[in-house]
């Protein structure tokens, strides 16, 4: 056996094991989601695990016919069907259960090929022969990855193909290892490829749903700072404006300069009894607007109902013996 392989296979495994324990630990994936990249590791590791049994045992012929038979078995099986996983894993839903029904039918023609080695066979001395059907294999191996190519497009969508590049290169590390695989036998890369892409996939989506979570998080937090109806500064803005100057004043060697300009909008109770809400807004509107006009060069903010306070600074607070006359 090649050392180097034997060192990347274990190297493989350790990982995909270790992230199956690991991944529900400091993560932000739901329940759904971790059960799924869980499911994938454990399958990615089962699957090199048979990979590198095949292989030793059609190198050295050191186990009988049927267990290396049902080991490469157990490996052909697993390796297409590791794409649903990895799609599940992705938040993918809509598209499972076709995909599922689909690559059972390779779980099928592998349990049929136990009996007449149409995909593959191993002879008395335990050795490994590519069927006359091998083909049908090569078929579902590439369905998985054109699956896998879907699977990132509609990731690459959601998240506005900023990473798509990123996506291409991560699928082209399983295209690689299988490809060469399937061209040249002795070249025993698919599982090693299968799992750097798991591992790739599982960092790319932690990512992507916490960029998104920031994001999300970025657009609350500027509604929760904005009045809904003036669209000036919310009370909430108004008090972390006021800690802002209070600890401004207690740094500073200079004095802080600003003034507070409280605005009280008269007779607003009337106009919303008498014309009804809708005018009374309207009314509340247009005294904001006119109120931002004066201080054009200071935050405004809306503290209550018919409540307005500038803070004037800048250009204002020079100006403001002006604007008050104004």
């Amino acid at each position: 056996m090649d050392n180097n392989y034997t060192v990347t296979i274990i190297i493989c495994i350790l990982s995909m094991l270790s992230l199956a324990i690991d991944v529900g630990k400091n993560t932000i994936l739901n329940r759904e989601d971790i059960k799924w990249f869980r499911i994938s590791f454990i399958l990615c590791a089962a699957g090199a695990i048979c990979e590198y049994f095949g292989v030793l045992f059609d190198r050295t012929g050191c186990a009988p016919q049927k267990i290396h038979w049902f080991v490469t078995y157990i490996e052909f099986s697993i390796s297409p069907f590791l794409a649903v996983f990895l799609a599940r894993s992705c938040g993918m839903k809509k598209t499972i259960k076709p995909m599922s029904i689909f690559m059972t039918l390779n779980v099928i023609l592998q349990t049929v090929s136990l009996t007449n080695g149409m995909i593959f066979y191993i002879d008395s001395q335990s050795v490994f022969y590519r069927g006359t059907e091998y083909w049908i294999y090569i078929f579902f191996c590439a369905a998985s990855f054109l699956y896998i190519l879907f699977v990132f497009a509609l990731i690459g969508i959601r998240t506005k193909l900023r990473n798509f590049l990123c996506l291409l290169l991560i699928a082209s590390i399983t295209l690689i290892g299988q490809a060469a695989n399937i061209i040249d036998g002795s070249i025993n890369s698919g599982y090693m490829s299968i799992c750097v892409t798991a591992v790739l996939l599982y960092i790319f989506i932690q990512n992507m749903l916490r960029h998104m979570m920031i994001e999300k998080i970025t657009v609350e937090q500027e509604i929760s700072n904005h009045d809904a109806l003036t669209k000036v500064f919310s009370r909430i803005s108004f008090d972390h404006k006021i800690e802002e100057l209070d600890k401004k004043i207690k740094d500073s060697s200079t004095d802080v300069k600003f003034a507070v300009c409280e605005c009280d909008l008269n007779n607003l109770k009337l106009i919303n009894d008498t014309f009804g809400h809708d005018k009374g807004d309207e009314y509340i509107i247009k005294c904001c607007r006119t109120i931002c006009n004066f201080f054009k060069h200071s935050p405004v903010f809306r503290i209550g109902g018919d409540e307005f306070v500038a803070i004037v600074q800048n250009d204002d607070f020079d100006n403001f013996e002006q604007i008050k006359k104004n």
